[in-house]
């Protein structure tokens, strides 16, 4: 996603997944990316962390929030102060614990600087884990 030229800097990944860090070396590690959690009863009781990458020059404010079909914050993260340069961006891991009421599709959204600038859904549905790649659940 390239940097809008009005704008000094901007969200460039947004990934939701079982976990993420940073090792030794300074490479970011994503496992076990999702789009979709299954569970057979609600309401629903899940961990999983959002790895956040902001891009640009400047100081910034960035937050994180859950919501549900409805609009309605279902959690949102403390605000982030980010330091980014044109060679060094800022790499976020966010971990949530969320009780989701019902299934739906709820969406993962990113805000810098009080700007909506990405967004992930993630779909929380009835039924036990599928075998299939995007999936996490019972």
């Amino acid at each position: 996603m390239p940097i809008d030229p009005r704008r000094d800097a901007a969200i460039t990944a947004l990934i939701v997944a079982q976990d993420a860090f940073q090792d030794t070396v300074g490479r970011s590690h994503v496992i076990g990316i999702f789009d979709t959690i299954g569970s057979s009863t609600f309401p629903l009781n899940a961990a999983f962390v959002v790895y956040c990458r902001i891009q640009g020059e400047g100081t910034h404010m960035a937050l994180l929030k859950i919501i549900d079909s409805l609009e309605d914050t279902v959690v949102k993260s403390d605000p982030m102060t980010c330091e980014v340069t044109l060679t060094k961006g800022h790499q976020w891991f966010a971990g949530f614990g969320v009780t989701f009421k019902s299934p739906g599709l709820y969406r993962v959204r990113a805000y810098l600087d009080g700007v909506l600038e990405a967004e992930a859904p993630l779909m929380v549905r009835t039924g036990p884990r599928e075998k299939e790649h995007g999936n996490i659940g019972d």
